[in-house]
């Protein structure tokens, strides 16, 4: 059985290398070795969407074998017209434009509380680098991303950069992804970056 070993290469790297393993392969079935959890939750991702199911195998907390095996099911991703008014949020920073610090982080705020009333929300909101703090450390936000995640705007933050932060453990709303997959929807949708 094949094995890519990807350990000591940075988020998104193991994920493109097993995409185009995948693609130009063909492979049934092959491991990919990770050092750390996150990776192997961005394989289980791709995985899925490439029509593999995962097994990950724990050997210590910097050694994990991530097997893929084909199913067959592979997941459609969702086609975005170039007329469609789709669009997603991306907020890379914890302030909204360039002033006071702290005036700055108020507007960011009020900005995404404004998202709430839209008539139109966003498909997606997602969160890199500073961003990251949103929704793992700002109450008041926390409950407007809520109260957007319970009417299906789906939620999204950097594992790579909540783990520079130290806010892996902390993110409070959404889901953990990976800059392959960041790079993906901001290529699909229209952006919308305060």
């Amino acid at each position: 059985m094949k094995i890519i070993d990807a350990r000591g290469i940075p988020c998104p790297k193991p994920v493109i290398m097993s995409k185009k393993f995948i693609e130009d392969e063909k492979e049934k079935e092959f491991t990919v070795l990770v050092d750390n959890l996150i990776a192997t939750e961005n394989l289980s991702k791709l995985a899925e969407q490439m029509g593999y199911i995962t097994k990950v195998k724990e050997n210590s907390k910097t050694d994990f074998e991530v097997l893929f095996t084909q199913n067959g099911e592979k997941k459609e991703s969702k086609k975005v017209s170039e007329s469609s008014d789709a669009y997603i949020v991306v907020i890379s920073s914890d302030m909204m434009g360039v002033g006071d610090e702290d005036f700055s982080k108020k507007l960011l705020g009020g900005f995404i509380y404004a998202l709430t009333e839209q008539n139109h929300l966003p498909e997606k909101i997602i969160f890199y680098n500073k961003g990251v703090y949103i929704p793992a450390t700002w109450e008041d936000s926390i409950k407007d991303l809520k109260f957007l995640e319970e009417r299906g705007v789906e939620i999204f933050s950097c594992g790579l950069c909540a783990g520079q932060y130290g806010l892996k453990e902390k993110i409070q709303v959404g889901t953990i992804t990976n800059m392959y997959e960041i790079a993906r929807l901001m290529a699909t949708y229209r952006v919308v970056k305060p």
